[in-house]
């Protein structure tokens, strides 16, 4: 019987060792940076979490991202967005990317698809990754017929680290 106990205690203790020691640098939270480029205004946004980083698929929760706007118009996504990245053409490409806009009262909904943005740089083994695009069309989705049926966003960033 003495010799059970030191050997749950030295089990009990390994256990708890494993649970309370900190995750791997290579698994610790990733965050991206988001800014979008209209006529005379931009929206950005820092710091959303990501579950991955390239060049592994990224999921951008919509609920996550709060945009920082200036200008006569604020922007959200209206939707999650997902990111594959391809290294060797060095290109990120979202399936669909759906913006919200509010400008003077109205509220319209804009998507665009197959969106391509190209990375900034060579390097792909480290991060931070930039990736940047633009122009795009998006084709009216929501709203009243106050909206135009299409928008042209200048200019679209992230940065992934």
């Amino acid at each position: 019987m003495r010799l059970r106990f030191p050997l749950i205690a030295a089990a009990a203790a390994a256990l708890l060792l494993i649970i309370a020691a900190p995750a791997p640098a290579g698994e610790a939270g990733h965050a991206a940076d988001i800014t979008l480029s209209e006529r005379k205004g931009t929206c950005e946004v820092r710091d959303v979490p990501v579950g991955a980083a390239p060049p592994a698929e990224v999921r951008i929760d919509s609920d996550d991202v709060d945009f920082d706007c200036s200008g006569s118009i604020d922007f959200r996504l209206g939707r999650d967005t997902s990111i594959a990245f391809d290294d060797a053409e060095g290109t990120a490409t979202a399936d669909v990317i759906r913006i919200v806009g509010a400008k003077l009262g109205f509220t319209c909904g804009y998507e665009a698809t197959d969106v391509v943005f190209q990375r900034e740089g060579q390097s792909r083994e480290t991060l931070p990754r930039k990736y940047v695009g633009g122009p795009y069309t998006g084709k009216k989705v929501q709203g009243s017929f106050l909206c135009p049926g299409s928008v042209q966003l200048d200019r679209a960033a992230f940065s992934f680290r």
